[in-house]
């Protein structure tokens, strides 16, 4: 078994990297896609293309982590890989096609060809990321698994996996920013499907070789479609009492009611699960870490640039930002090692708090352009009317404040703010904060890998549409907030937010350890479930003892016995 588990990791990582390189392409050009094909100077498309994903995965989310735990494991990765490549390829046609037959298109219907190929591109698009989403819970799973519940292995193998993905995240937009600068978008699109297609059989070959050289991939507790939510509930308290489900658990769940019907039960059922278990606000504190500005997203660096950032800076702190979390990366498995994976996200959450409170002084650092008041300036709509234009000055557009880069255009001005204290401040606390960002969701990822196999998939999809849920929090306070004068008011609310994921996280982590001092070693990572049946085997083992011991004594206060010992 031993020489099995070491052949596996290459595989495994291997596996990891080509999915993730292909995800990674695919994220950043289907967002300059739907920008392309929006109307001039309009974000309709790319607008209408995050909102419907990301509702998908707020609804879905949970049914495809249930539907993967009723699955058997090959099963479940050979679908979740197929759909995902297939609807990959599948829209980045639907895109060439679209490129190439644009102009035809425009004119078709009065411009309604071009509108419906968007729809359709959005739709695949879609369904592209709920079949990634079951990707990335199966290989969860499978990670779960294969560290045969070993904290520190499992540690490890998140650790080289979050690399990968984090070296993919830097390489991969570069190498598609090139190949559409110097040829085409169809170029693209055809480069990322023919991506996809070879990828397909070699990560499925990989895979197939891993789950035959680790057998327990195969060993899983079979949930049917017959038994879903109930069972899974008497799982989740079976494995709290120790117990195991009988056949008379295997309950029917809306028999004689409609699919829809099931469905929503199956909804409702999968989000129970995940509030009544332990591992809740451990999740929740993870969740509460997308409800921030304070990363390296469009907006912030949006921000950036207001502020007189040019964007060869910008491309450079982007670098160093990255490289700060592959360093929290890389310490995450000798942290979980010492001092156990509980505590190491807590340190996590700490430091990151850290570190952000320097972009809370940036707020009122000198050069801030922080101004509560611009809520009351007139809307964007009105701004940009032209009925309204010729009524606002440069000084009353709160965008004409300032860029100093050469080649800025638009409604930025080469006028540089008074002074970079702020902009410093406010990228210097998020680049310090990557290190204990990814620490503390290597960890709490961890934690959720750590439950029942037979709820791990629901627990997990669960926590998806939570992460999306707040992550659309975020956007729709950036509508609300939308001007650089407010952003102090998005930076401090994002602050707030990370504090909560901590208090969260330190109540997880009080319950499991007891307490919350910082410094005492975690000794005990065996997974709750797992505790609870070894207490029961030393009660067991200890009742048996005391019957033992009850014999014993009867039988030495036998008359025959006392007969026997007696001196003759």
């Amino acid at each position: 078994m031993a020489s099995c588990f070491q052949n596996v990791p290459w595989k495994l990582y291997s596996s990891r990297m080509i999915s993730a390189w292909g995800d990674r392409m695919w994220m950043f050009a289907v967002g300059l896609f739907m920008v392309e094909l929006s109307p001039s100077g309009s974000l309709k498309w790319p607008a209408i293309y995050g909102l419907t994903k990301s509702l998908a995965v707020v609804i879905v989310a949970s049914s495809i982590g249930h539907w993967i735990d009723r699955s058997l494991r090959w099963n479940a990765a050979q679908i979740s890989l197929a759909a995902q490549n297939v609807l990959v390829v599948a829209c980045a046609v639907c895109v060439a096609l679209t490129f190439y037959f644009k102009e035809r298109l425009v004119a078709e219907v009065d411009g309604w060809g071009l509108t419906t190929a968007c729809i359709l591109i959005v739709i695949l698009g879609t369904l592209a990321q709920l079949a990634s989403v079951g990707s990335s819970i199966v290989f969860k799973d499978w990670i779960a698994i294969i560290a045969g519940g070993d904290s520190e292995t499992l540690a490890r193998m998140n650790s080289t996996c979050r690399s990968i993905d984090l070296a993919t995240n830097m390489i991969a937009p570069i190498a598609v920013g090139q190949v559409m600068y110097f040829l085409s978008h169809i170029a693209v699109a055809v480069t990322i499907a023919s991506w996809n297609v070879l990828s397909f059989f070699i990560e499925c070959f990989l895979l197939w070789r891993i789950y035959k050289e680790f057998p327990n991939l195969a060993l899983k507790t079979e949930v049917t479609e017959k038994q879903p939510l109930k069972v899974l509930e008497l799982v989740l308290k079976d494995a709290e009492q120790g117990d195991q489900p009988t056949p008379d658990d295997n309950v029917k769940i809306g028999s004689g009611k409609g699919f829809l019907a099931n469905r929503f039960g199956e909804f409702l059922g999968s989000w129970k699960i995940y509030f009544t278990h332990e591992v809740r606000n451990a999740g929740i504190g993870l969740a509460c870490l997308y409800m921030t500005v304070l990363g390296f997203d469009s907006i912030t660096m949006g921000y950036a640039y207001s502020q007189g950032v040019p964007e060869s800076i910008l491309g450079i702190l982007l670098a160093t930002g990255a490289a700060v979390g592959l360093l929290g990366s890389v310490a995450f498995p000798f942290s979980v090692r010492c001092i156990g994976v509980e505590l190491t996200g807590l340190y996590g959450f700490t430091l990151e708090i850290a570190c952000l409170t320097l972009c809370v002084a940036s707020v009122w650092a000198s050069g801030t352009p922080f101004d509560p008041a611009s809520l009351l300036t007139p809307s964007i709509a009105d701004l940009f009317s032209f009925q309204n234009s010729s009524k606002i000055s440069a000084t009353d557009n709160p965008f004409a404040i300032q860029n100093s880069s050469a080649n800025s255009t638009g409604f930025y001005e080469d006028i540089g703010p008074d002074s970079f204290i702020s902009v410093i401040l406010l990228m210097s606390g998020i680049i310090l904060a990557r290190f204990g960002l990814w620490v503390a969701d290597l960890s709490v990822n961890q934690v959720l890998q750590q439950v029942n196999d037979q709820i791990r998939g629901t627990i997990n999809g669960v926590q998806s549409s939570m992460n999306m849920i707040f992550d659309t929090a975020k956007f729709l306070l950036v509508i609300a907030c939308p001007w650089p004068q407010t952003f102090g008011i998005l930076v401090c609310i994002s602050f707030s937010a990370i504090c909560a994921g901590w208090c969260f996280y330190a109540s997880y982590s009080f319950k499991r350890r007891g307490h919350l001092l910082p410094f005492h070693k975690v000794v005990n990572n065996v997974p709750p479930e797992e505790i609870h049946q070894i207490t029961l085997e030393i009660k067991k083992n200890d009742e048996k003892n005391d019957e033992n011991a009850l014999v014993r004594r009867n039988i030495q206060s036998s008359p025959e016995t006392k007969h026997e010992n007696s001196p003759s």
